[in-house]
């Protein structure tokens, strides 16, 4: 099996900087009201954006995330971008003439809160990724008294994702062997053929490793070893001081906006 069966991760990058050291409910819940404050942002502002990307940036440091890294993160979000872009030309309103072409102002606005939040929440979750492991992401979810059923479902996703696609790459070179060519369209029954039969696949793997993990006592949690340890009143602290920072600055932003 490979690495990320494992609950490995690519992007984690095995250093000892404080972030790495932190407990990992601490970052996930930094994460989270990060988001709700870059959420929360004025559509109709930029400046605001600008100070949530200094904090981001911050922590990349302090964590000693290559820039370079980190914005390969943002290359996910390139389709939804496109989509994006098309606001201004669809959304009702005062315009604004850019090279001849009439634009919407209030769609500009939109589409650029749309990509700036977006971009943010990419960017800071490329921070967490980079210092924590999936499996201590899980468990400081837990920690932070998520329902067990969510952490159990993530977690199996990301052990067995990989094995799903080891399943998926053996099954092409099957067919492959027997003379089909995926890349003509009337290959596509052979394809829908084999989308079914790994449905059944994973619904038979799945069965066999809940019918295992029951009969050596899993109860629908995470094991104990896997939890992280409690955080200090000190992390906790520093935790709601960059919270803080990220919630004034949406909300002086949105007193000046109005």
């Amino acid at each position: 099996m490979s690495g990320a069966a494992h609950g490995g991760n690519e992007e984690l990058l095995r250093l000892d900087t404080p972030l790495h050291r932190l407990p990992a409910q601490c970052k996930v819940a930094t994460l989270l009201l990060f988001a709700l404050a870059v959420a929360l942002s004025p559509t109709h502002a930029v400046w605001p954006y600008g100070l949530h990307l200094l904090l981001v940036l911050a922590a990349a440091l302090v964590a000693r995330v290559p820039l370079l890294q980190l914005a390969s993160r943002l290359v996910i979000e390139i389709p939804f971008v496109l989509f994006v872009l098309l606001l201004p030309f669809v959304t009702q309103g005062e315009e604004t003439h850019v090279l001849g072409v009439g634009l919407s102002i209030d769609g500009l606005w939109t589409a650029w809160a749309i990509v700036a939040k977006a971009s943010l929440v990419l960017l800071a979750t490329a921070v967490v990724a980079a210092c924590t492991p999936p499996a201590a992401i899980l468990a400081g979810v837990d920690r932070l008294r998520a329902p067990k059923v969510l952490t159990a479902i993530a977690g199996f996703t990301i052990r067995y994702v990989e094995v799903v696609l080891d399943e998926l790459q053996r099954m092409r070179i099957a067919r492959v062997a027997r003379g089909d060519d995926p890349r003509f369209v009337w290959q596509a029954r052979a394809t829908i053929r084999s989308a079914g039969t790994l449905l059944v696949r994973c619904f038979e793997r799945g069965e066999r490793v809940h019918l295992a993990m029951i009969s050596r006592g899993y109860d629908g949690g995470m094991p104990p070893g896997l939890l992280t340890v409690p955080a200090t009143r000190v992390e906790w602290l520093g935790v709601a001081g960059l919270v803080t920072v990220a919630a004034s600055i949406t909300v002086a932003s949105r007193l000046v906006v109005g």
